[in-house]
């Protein structure tokens, strides 16, 4: 059995800041016979945010998330331009008016043939939130709202849902996305109250961390997910992995195959076209994702 009978898909994600650098990049993930590219979100980065709160953790905000960019408009050139299933980890569903962002992504899955697939997060960044009018205690209530009223967009001829942060009356609303609904997946971590999350509206989970702490989580999510009488065929799991040697690579591949995993996404620090592109050749030796 060649390794790509036994691996997960494996993608990337890339901090997106210069279109001709990101084109080519694309390009070549495609070519070497990767499965997805993964993009982030942030709308802005207000000056006054605490670097205290961004979940990296160090001294300042990267430079980087300032100049994100917009994930929607830039998966739809990668959907153009190459085979590979496109995401987003994680878009940012409260910044976003949900019945403009359901056409959009409804749209986007439409014109790439089903390639689409939503990782969400409720956002770290509480400045950020407040220029887009939300309270960052109510962020989680909001994204799951938002969330429940696209997929209505998305699925019911004629949609309607009434909520405390979303609203909508009785409407038609074309492009369907050729899926029968776009999978959501939520990134949030792995404790109780993200754990009950997925559970209650996700269609799955978009984790970081450690293997092994992937898979003690996995353990109980499957647990509370079949519990809750949820479908047989999920969650869906798409793991976000850094940079890691050839062997590791492989045999985290292995592993993340054994516990059910979709796609291991592999996230790239650098936005350096000279450092990406070495490590796209090795990754796509290991994997041998072009076999069979």
């Amino acid at each position: 059995m060649s390794d790509s009978a036994r691996f997960p898909g494996v993608g990337v994600l890339f901090r997106a800041t210069d279109h001709m650098q990101f084109l080519e990049l694309a390009q070549a993930a495609d070519e070497r016979g990767f499965t997805s590219l993964v993009l982030g979100e942030h709308t802005h980065i207000p000056v006054s945010s605490d670097p205290g709160m961004f979940p990296g953790g160090g001294e300042a905000i990267p430079d980087t998330y300032p100049r994100l960019l917009d994930p929607y408009v830039a998966l739809s050139f990668v959907a153009a331009q190459t085979s590979l299933k496109i995401g987003t980890c994680t878009s940012l569903p409260a910044e976003h008016d949900p019945i403009a962002l359901a056409k959009a992504l409804a749209t986007l899955d439409f014109l790439s043939d089903g390639r689409l697939t939503l990782g969400v997060g409720y956002g770290w960044n509480p400045d950020e939130l407040t220029n887009h009018g939300h309270d960052y205690k109510d962020r989680r209530a909001i994204v799951q709202e938002h969330v429940e009223l696209m997929r209505t967009l998305w699925t019911e001829t004629e949609a309607e849902y009434h909520g405390e942060h979303a609203n909508l009356e009785r409407s038609w609303s074309w492009p369907k996305p050729v899926q029968p609904s776009i999978p959501v997946l939520l990134g949030a971590a792995g404790r109780e109250r993200g754990m009950e999350a997925i559970v209650q509206w996700a269609d799955g989970w978009m984790p970081g961390g450690s293997l092994n702490w992937i898979a003690d989580r996995l353990v109980e999510l499957r647990r509370r997910w079949s519990e809750a009488e949820r479908s047989e065929s999920g969650p869906i799991i798409w793991a976000i992995q850094g940079i890691v040697d050839d062997e590791d690579l492989r045999v985290r591949l292995e592993r993340f195959s054994s516990l059910g995993v979709t796609e291991v996404v592999v996230a790239f620090d650098t936005t350096e076209r000279d450092e990406i592109l070495p490590i796209l050749d090795r990754y796509a030796r290991v994997v041998e994702v072009n076999a069979g």
